[in-house]
């Protein structure tokens, strides 16, 4: 394995964080080559296309990859951060992705800020970082629609079963990010950009949204997913061909039962072992000569117990001095402030959660490029509200109106929730 982990893990605890508070275990945004938008320009170079968006990841990665390639599949697995890869990479259970190691290139990176799937994904379809893409959380004030929405159901925030439902607010998927996309980009510079998506969301507005241009795939489960994925591969080994591939299961479990739980291990056991078995298993070699294979996180997680003291509805005074709900993510909650109240919001942190919260200025956050260097969408600062808190420890803020069932949550700036792993595996080395 071309193992870059240390000096590459060494230089993102040390990337500058220019006068923001924070602490030393929490991980700022390496946008400068270490972190997912620097993927989509390092993907377009692998397969001859020009550049995209931001530039590529740092040299110490893109000259270890070699290429150029035929096919380049990104298999994108939801949650499955850096601690979390790492350690079951070196489980027994989990033995392929150590197995094949020698072949591998393997280093962190950083996810975007905030750390959380809406932001992320569409990162690696833009290459933009969120403060210039506009999908700044996974709920996020929309002014031109007059509400707070759901970015993953593109709904309203506080609505129930109304999944697409901010069409009827005149949202339109297709022309809300008004950025260049990916697949569109690969699409017109002679590469086919394809997905395999579970049936469930392949047509969601997130979907339609980032995936314009893109040949679309989908599968029941993991069985599906994987002999699908070879037999498309093997039936045109040399088209030129991006494949992103979205797996959900361990997000899914981890926000049910934490990162350290059994189930987490098992699943991804399981889809490792059937992932070997029947998509490495029955590629041809033709088709694996020229593929290289990439697993990559959207983000980590943090285990968050249920705390009623993290409970907005058991602080009615913090609730008083809010013009609406706070949004965002529950590890990194956007503050809108009523006037002449955010010194008041300020003390009732300091007195209800003196060591759980970091507050932020966010004029200050965006100088500092938390949310990506510029230019920034014209509207961002809109979008962020007055104030924002990031979460210390396992701490967070609940404000649904619904009970708290969540085990694990991600948002926030530690090092389990912003390190994601980069692991590129030439198949032709198998």
């Amino acid at each position: 394995m071309q193992n870059l982990v240390n000096d590459n893990l060494d230089r993102i605890k040390t990337y500058h964080r220019q006068g923001l508070p924070l602490d030393d275990d929490m991980i700022f945004p390496h946008y400068e080559g270490l972190s997912l938008v620097n993927v989509p320009g390092t993907i377009a170079q692998l397969l001859e296309a020009p550049a995209f968006g931001r530039p590529p990841l740092d040299q110490s990665i893109t000259q270890s990859l070699n290429g150029p390639y035929k096919k380049v599949v990104l298999l994108l697995v939801d949650a499955l951060g850096y601690d979390l890869f790492n350690r079951l990479m070196g489980s027994e259970e989990n033995s392929m992705w150590g197995r094949y190691g020698d072949g591998a290139i393997f280093s962190p990176l950083t996810s975007v800020c905030p750390s959380t799937t809406a932001s992320a994904l569409t990162t690696l379809w833009t290459g933009q970082a969120p403060a210039s893409h506009g999908i700044i959380g996974y709920e996020m004030w929309a002014k031109e629609y007059g509400m707070l929405i759901n970015n993953i159901a593109h709904s309203a925030a506080s609505a129930k079963g109304d999944t697409g439902g901010l069409s009827r607010s005149g949202f339109d998927p297709y022309n809300f990010l008004d950025t260049p996309l990916f697949g569109t980009h690969l699409q017109r510079n002679g590469v086919v950009p394809t997905t395999f998506i579970h049936r469930s969301i392949a047509h969601s507005g997130l979907s339609v949204m980032q995936m314009q241009d893109v040949n679309i795939h989908t599968f029941i489960d993991e069985a599906d997913l994987c002999m699908s994925l070879a037999d498309h591969i093997n039936r045109q080994p040399e088209l030129r061909e991006y494949i992103y591939v979205y797996y959900s299961d361990v997000d899914t479990l981890m926000h049910h039962y934490s990162d350290n739980d059994q189930r987490v291990s098992l699943q991804f056991e399981f889809f490792s072992k059937l992932f070997e078995q029947a998509f490495l298993g029955d590629l041809s070699q033709s088709a694996a000569k020229n593929t290289l294979l990439i697993l990559l996180a959207d983000h980590g997680s943090m285990t968050t117990p249920d705390e009623p003291r993290f409970n907005l509805t058991n602080h009615p005074e913090l609730l008083d001095c809010l013009v609406m709900q706070p949004t965002c993510e529950h590890r990194l909650p956007f503050f809108f402030v009523r006037p002449g109240r955010l010194q008041t919001l300020k003390d009732y942190f300091k007195r209800s959660w003196p060591d759980d919260f970091e507050l932020l200025d966010v004029d200050q956050a965006l100088e500092s490029d938390l949310f990506g260097k510029k230019p920034h969408k014209k509207n961002i600062r809109e979008r962020l509200g007055d104030v924002i808190a990031v979460s210390k420890g396992n701490a967070y803020l609940w404000w649904a109106d619904r009970p708290n069932l969540m085990a694990g949550r991600h948002g926030g700036l530690s090092h389990p929730e912003m390190l994601v792993p980069f692991y590129a595996l030439p198949l032709k080395r198998l």
